[in-house]
C-alpha cells in the first residue's frame, strides 16, 4: 500500500521518501528564501510535500539560520458557514495566530517575556493561553457548518488582532529572540469556486510582507483569482510544479519516487516488467499520486493488467472526477461538460490521427494549441481542465500557422495511451514526442461550436447547501486506498460526514488491529481527501 497523500506521512518518512531532482531542490530553496513564492500545481503533483520539506529543512537549520517556519493548511475554509461578512479573513488570522503561538511554545519562546508585549496582548496572557484561545476561535469557525441556524458570536472577532498589531508583535518576537524572520507556508490556500475568498487570501498575503515575515502559498493552476490588490508579477514569484515528460531523467525520477515507498515484492515485479512500468510512468505525465494510484491497483505488471488499469483510470475515473465538478457546482456544469466533449471528441481523436500519420517520421504528439483570441468561455473550460489535471499549459505566446500567437497545452499522456492497443505504438508515442507537432484551434475555430454558456457563479449560500449535500455522500467518492475505505466502511463510517471529525482514538477503538500510527494515517488521509473533495 502506498501513501497517496503527504498528510499521511510523518516528518522522518517525508525525508526518506524525498527524491531530489533539480526541479524539487530548486523549489525548496526558493521557498526558504525571503522572497514570496506562489507554487502552482495540479492535484497530486507534490506541492504539500515540498512545502513540508521546506519546513523540515528550516527547522533543522533553525539554530544557525534563525528562520522560523510555520506550515498551515487552509483547506478547512470550505467548512466555514457563518454570517460574519469577513469570516474567511478573520478565520485565517486566527489560524495564523494559533499556529504561530503553538510553534513558539514548542520552541520555548515565551511572548510574556517580551517587554511591552502586554500593550498589544493585554495583561492576562501567556503564550500557551494565546495558542489555546486562537485554537478555540479557529474551531468555532470550522465547526460552524454543523450549526444550521448560523448564529454567530460576534464577540470573538474582537479577540482577533488587527493586521498592524499582528505585524508589530511579530517584529517584537523576532527582535527579542533573535529570529531573522518567520516563514509562513500556506497550503491549500484557496477554494476554487469562491473567487472572493481567493482575493481575500491574496490581499492578506500581500499585507503580511515585512522584513520579519515572508509568505509562500500553494495554489491550483487555472482557477486562481488574485484580485486587484495583488499582482503576481510584482508581489510574488510564480513557480510551476510540473515534471517535463521529455526530460532525460523523467523515468528514473518517477521510478525512484515509487521505489522509495514500494515493498520488495512490488519492486521485484517492476524490475521484471521494466518496459510496462515505463508506459505506466509516462501515462501519469509527472503526477506521482496518479502513478501510485494506478500502480496500487495493479496486482502484477503484465501488459494486459497495465493497459486495463490505464484505461480504467483515463477513460473512466479521471473524467468522472472532472464531470463531478459540474455535478457539484451546477453553475459550472455547461462549461465543464463542454470541456470534456472538446477534449474527448475533438482533441484526442485528432491527436490519435496525427500520431498514426506521423509515427513513421519518428514524430508524435500529445499537444494542442489555442489561439490567444479564442472565446473567453473556451479559455475558462481549458482552465478547469488544468485544475483537474487533464491538460496542462506547455507554453505561452507560441507561434502557430501564419505566425499567430497562442498557448500550447499538453493532454495527460495517459489519455492518449489509453486508446492504444499496441505496446510498440505506445512506446513510439512516448519516444517520439515533439512539442512543435500540435493540433491548432484558431480564434474562431468551428471545433468550438456550439460554445458553452458562461459560468454562473454560485452564491455563498448555494455553496453552503452544496457542501451540506456533499457531506452526506458515501466515502466511496473519496480517492482513498481500497484498504482504507474497506476498514472505514466495516466499522460504520459510511458517509463523508461520518469520517470528517473522527479521531485517532475512534479509529483505534473501532478498527481491530489498528494502532496509533495506522490510525493517524487513516485519519489524516481521510480528512485531507474530504477537504479536497469539498473544495472542488
Amino acid at each position: 500500500m502506498f501513501y497517496l497523500r503527504t498528510e499521511s506521512i510523518g516528518d522522518e518518512k517525508i525525508k526518506d521518501f524525498f527524491v531530489s531532482t533539480d526541479l524539487e531542490r530548486g523549489i525548496i530553496e526558493a521557498l526558504k528564501l525571503p522572497n514570496p513564492i506562489v507554487l502552482e500545481g495540479s492535484r497530486g503533483t507534490g506541492k504539500t510535500f515540498l512545502l513540508r520539506m521546506a519546513q523540515i529543512e528550516l527547522n533543522d537549520t533553525f539554530n544557525s539560520e534563525k528562520i522560523l517556519p510555520i506550515y498551515l493548511t487552509l483547506s478547512s475554509a470550505t467548512l466555514i458557514q457563518t454570517n460574519d461578512p469577513h469570516q474567511f479573513t478573520n478565520w485565517m488570522m486566527a489560524k495564523i495566530c494559533k499556529k504561530l503561538y503553538r510553534e513558539l511554545v514548542y520552541k520555548g519562546f515565551w511572548v510574556e517575556n517580551i517587554p511591552n508585549a502586554k500593550l498589544l496582548l493585554g495583561d492576562s496572557f501567556s503564550t500557551e493561553f494565546l495558542a489555546s484561545k486562537f485554537n478555540d476561535i479557529t474551531q468555532y469557525y470550522e465547526n460552524s457548518y454543523r450549526n444550521k441556524d448560523k448564529n454567530f458570536d460576534n464577540s470573538i472577532i474582537h479577540e482577533i488582532p488587527e493586521i498592524d498589531d499582528f505585524l508589530e508583535i511579530i517584529e517584537k518576537i523576532c527582535k527579542f529572540y533573535d529570529i531573522q524572520r518567520i516563514c509562513f507556508l500556506f497550503d491549500e490556500a484557496i477554494h476554487m469556486f469562491r473567487p472572493q475568498q481567493q482575493r481575500d487570501f491574496f490581499s492578506l498575503f500581500r499585507k503580511l510582507r515585512t522584513p520579519y515575515i515572508d509568505c509562500n502559498a500553494a495554489v491550483y493552476p487555472g482557477v486562481t483569482s488574485y484580485g486587484d490588490s495583488f499582482e503576481i508579477a510584482h508581489d510574488a514569484k510564480l513557480i510551476s510544479l510540473e515534471r517535463n515528460i521529455q526530460d532525460n531523467d523523467y523515468l528514473t525520477t518517477m521510478q525512484e519516487i515509487v521505489y522509495k515507498q514500494a515493498s520488495e515484492e512490488k519492486i521485484k515485479k517492476i524490475e521484471e516488467e521494466k518496459g510496462n512500468f515505463k508506459i505506466l510512468a509516462y501515462s501519469a505525465s509527472g503526477n506521482p499520486r496518479i502513478l501510485l494510484r494506478i500502480l496500487d491497483k495493479c496486482n502484477n505488471l503484465k501488459w494486459e493488467t497495465v493497459t486495463k488499469n490505464i484505461k480504467d483510470f483515463y477513460v473512466a475515473e479521471i473524467w468522472a472526477e472532472h464531470s463531478g465538478l459540474g455535478d457539484k457546482y451546477k453553475g459550472h456544469r455547461d462549461i465543464v461538460d463542454w470541456g470534456r466533449n472538446f477534449i474527448e471528441k475533438e482533441v484526442i481523436p485528432k491527436t490519435k490521427d496525427k500520431n498514426e500519420r506521423r509515427i513513421s517520421d519518428h514524430k508524435s504528439t500529445c499537444y494542442f494549441w489555442i489561439h490567444r483570441d479564442a472565446p473567453e468561455v473556451v479559455k475558462e473550460a481549458i482552465r478547469l481542465l488544468e485544475y483537474t489535471g487533464i491538460v496542462r499549459k506547455n507554453g505561452e505566446r507560441i507561434r502557430g500557422t501564419n505566425s499567430q500567437l497562442g498557448t500550447r497545452y499538453e493532454i495527460k499522456l495517459g489519455c492518449i495511451l489509453a486508446i492504444e492497443k499496441s505496446k510498440e505504438i505506445s512506446n513510439q508515442i512516448i519516444d517520439y514526442l515533439d512539442n512543435y507537432l500540435f493540433t491548432e484551434y484558431g480564434a474562431n475555430s468551428d471545433s468550438f461550436s456550439p460554445l458553452p454558456n458562461p459560468i454562473n457563479l454560485e452564491s455563498d449560500a448555494e455553496i453552503q447547501q452544496i457542501i451540506d449535500s456533499l457531506l452526506q455522500k458515501s466515502i466511496n467518492y473519496l480517492s482513498l486506498t481500497d484498504w482504507q475505505k474497506s476498514k472505514l466502511i466495516e466499522n460504520e463510517f459510511h458517509t463523508i460526514n461520518d469520517v470528517l471529525y473522527v479521531t485517532e482514538q475512534d479509529i483505534i477503538n473501532k478498527i481491530y488491529g489498528v494502532g496509533e500510527v495506522k490510525a493517524r494515517r487513516i485519519q489524516n488521509a481521510a480528512v485531507a481527501e474530504i477537504l479536497e473533495y469539498l473544495s472542488g
